[in-house]
C-alpha cells in the first residue's frame, strides 16, 4: 500500500510529457521538400552547362578549322583569323549573339 501510495505521489509530481508540435513536422516536409526542388535546380543547371560547354567546344573547333590556311598560301604577321574569312564573320555573329544574351539574362 505504501509503494501504491508512492507511485501515485510521484505520478502526481511528475512532469507532464511536452506535447507533440506539429508544427516541426510540416517544417521538416517542407524543408525536405525545398532540398529536393533545388536538387532538381541544381542537376538542371549542371546538365545545361555541360550542353552549353560542349557546343562552345564544337564552335571554336569549328572556327578553328576554318582560319587554317591551304597549304601555299603566305600567312601574314597576326594573321590568325584574316578578316576576310568566314570565320571572322561567324566570330563577328558569335559576339553579337552573346551580346544580346547577356542583356536578356541581366533582366531576368
Amino acid at each position: 500500500m505504501i509503494d501504491d501510495i508512492d507511485l501515485r505521489i510521484s505520478a502526481l509530481f511528475a512532469a507532464p510529457d511536452p506535447a507533440p508540435d506539429p508544427g516541426f513536422a510540416e517544417r521538416v516536409i517542407a524543408l525536405a521538400a525545398y532540398d529536393l526542388k533545388v536538387r532538381r535546380a541544381r542537376r538542371a543547371a549542371v546538365a545545361q552547362v555541360g550542353r552549353e560547354a560542349l557546343g562552345l567546344v564544337a564552335v571554336l573547333i569549328c572556327f578553328g578549322l576554318l582560319t587554317l590556311k591551304a597549304a601555299g598560301q603566305p600567312a601574314g604577321p597576326g594573321d590568325v583569323v584574316p578578316l576576310g574569312s568566314p570565320a571572322m564573320l561567324g566570330l563577328a555573329l558569335l559576339a553579337l549573339w552573346g551580346l544580346v544574351a547577356g542583356q536578356n539574362r541581366a533582366v531576368a
